[in-house]
């Protein structure tokens, strides 16, 4: 379970829905900003995620330089965005947190957040990733293409994971 107090959390009190939004996505930019200048992340060659142990791992020749612990936000996959807190598919322990974003969405009466199938555009998967990592008190968020997947429409299929602590390896 999340410690994320939304009753006393300024942010989460927000009406409308777009303006919550609007306010978890620039609070997300800021916090990936410093996320990319602290660990580099656009700088490694190769990522990839271990959805066992919840693990976002950053390498280069074939050693792992930076290792960040995350949470599945959820996918995008043609013209469908799908939280990760519904689907059975994943393990666990790489979405265990993400209740917290369809109780709020309960809690609050708001679709985009109590609806498991999404359509997906350009935005929905940037918009969703925020939100979590806000409600799960991440340190930013990080979208993992499918680079086999680019359409006509140059949408990427990908997963978006909130990162909730990051490491360098020794």
């Amino acid at each position: 379970m999340s410690s994320h107090d939304s009753e006393n959390c300024d942010i989460c009190q927000l009406e409308p829905y777009e303006e919550f939004r609007h306010t978890c996505l620039h609070e997300c930019i800021d916090l990936n900003k410093t996320l990319m200048e602290t660990y580099k992340l656009g700088h490694w060659p190769r990522w990839n995620y271990q959805m066992d142990d919840a693990t976002l791992i950053f390498s280069k020749d074939g050693k792992p330089q930076v290792v960040c612990e995350m949470q599945v936000v959820g996918s995008t996959e043609g013209d469908t965005w799908e939280w990760s807190w519904g689907n059975a598919h994943l393990p666990e322990a790489c979405r265990s947190r993400m209740c917290v974003v369809h109780e709020l969405g309960e809690e609050k009466d708001w679709d985009r957040l109590k609806t498991l199938f999404l359509p997906n555009d350009e935005y929905v998967g940037w918009e969703c990733a925020s939100i979590a990592n806000h409600l799960l008190g991440g340190i930013g968020a990080y979208r993992c293409p499918d680079s086999d997947s680019k359409r006509d429409d140059n949408l990427v299929d990908a997963v978006y994971v909130a990162i909730l602590s990051a490491r360098y390896v020794d």
